[in-house]
């Protein structure tokens, strides 16, 4: 249960819409995407109150203990020999393509260039790890066995991205990811899945984590997302490269000396948020059909793959953003928020999901879209 405090309610106009968003987040009836935003002391109490923190075991140093406890957890889930806890998916991802390029004596790597290491990790990829991007398809959409089997030259790996983010969380169907999976190993190229929502995937493609990682040499899982934990990653593979990866995460700065608030908040996600993850992907269904019904938007996928997509308008970002905000603050609903601007002058907002959202009919998210859009458009009128 969230605490709404007097400082919640006394939240003044002098305050940035940021922390005027996050006081009435908190004591809003109803938020339609992410959850209710929480205060330091209330994670803090969250955290010490976990049956994961009360086990009597000591904390970990460098690794051991709780954190592997949490490795042999995911490892199962994966259907792997191992996995390695990491504090970010970005060194996760990157010291697991320096082991499958070392041992295949190439730094070509197959990605997408919608891929996280490609847009989001300043040129890392290159600039620290050393690897070559050599691009699958630079078309809008998840890479083919086609594009695979004619990738000229040796590769060290095949990132495949389930599901692809910057497309709105699409999937491939399963067909397509067993082909492609098969043509790499005609090349006896290693798949690596970045599967930050992996776990959000299961309902789609029907399959279970295991089911899904068995058709790659490497999976990288995030437990800060779906999961809801505070941060970090693992990567799951064969015992040698996991020990291999191992090595990596030492050189790029991740073996930390304690971890523990991050662990035990891991392993209460994986216990109490697995199983609702179906849940949310059917209600991500019934929002995006209310959405759709809407003037100046579009979703992406409709219906969505996996408990979160995308979602687009005509109006201007910052125009929608203020028209969330000021909705919140009069009636109690935060509608969709978070808007930015993409590369054809659209705005885009991400919709993610959770046990908040699910009171939310088709209807309802169209009637509070409607009085949005309005006040948005009155906004960005000259």
């Amino acid at each position: 249960m969230t605490l709404v405090t007097d400082a919640d309610r006394d939240a003044s106009s002098e305050q940035s819409p940021r922390q005027r968003l996050w006081h009435a987040s908190r004591s809003a009836t109803r938020l339609l995407s992410n959850e209710r935003p929480s205060a330091l002391a209330e994670r803090l109490a969250a955290l010490a109150a976990s049956p994961n923190a009360s086990t009597g075991e000591p904390v970990d140093t460098y690794g051991g203990g709780i954190v592997e406890r949490l490795e042999s957890r995911v490892a199962g889930l994966l259907g792997k020999p191992a996995a390695l806890w990491f504090p970010s998916g970005t060194i996760a991802q990157q010291a697991m393509l320096r082991v499958w390029a070392a041992r295949a004596g190439t730094s070509r790597v197959a990605v997408h260039p919608l891929h996280h290491t490609q847009v989001n990790e300043e040129g890392a990829f290159t600039a620290l790890s050393g690897l070559e991007p050599v691009l699958l398809t630079t078309d809008p959409r998840q890479p083919t066995a086609d594009d695979l089997a004619e990738t000229p030259g040796p590769l060290a790996a095949a990132v495949v991205e389930l599901p692809m983010q910057e497309l709105g969380y699409v999937l491939p169907t399963w067909e397509e990811y067993e082909r492609f999976a098969a043509v790499a190993r005609e090349r006896s190229v290693p798949v690596h899945v970045d599967g930050a929502r992996l776990w959000e995937s299961q309902h789609h493609f029907a399959r279970s984590a295991a089911e899904i990682a068995a058709l790659a040499s490497s999976v990288y899982v995030s437990m800060y997302k779906g999961v809801g934990g505070l941060s970090g990653a693992l990567v799951a593979s064969d015992a040698d490269a996991v020990e291999e990866a191992r090595v990596w995460r030492t050189r790029y700065g991740g073996d930390l000396f304690q971890q523990f608030p991050a662990i035990v908040a891991a392993l209460d996600g994986l216990d109490g948020r697995l199983d609702r993850m179906p849940v949310w992907a059917r209600q991500a269904a019934v929002i995006a059909e209310g959405l759709s019904s809407l003037p100046h938007l579009t979703v992406t996928p409709n219906p969505p793959h996996i408990c979160e997509f995308w979602v687009y308008a005509d109006l201007p970002p910052d125009a929608l953003n203020r028209a969330v905000l000021e909705h919140l603050e009069a009636v109690g609903e935060r509608w969709v928020h978070g808007w930015w601007p993409d590369d054809d002058g659209r705005a885009v907002a991400e919709v993610t999901v959770r046990d908040a959202a699910l009171s939310w009919t088709a209807e309802d998210v169209e009637r509070a879209g409607r009085s949005v859009l309005q006040r948005a458009a009155d906004l960005s009128a000259p």
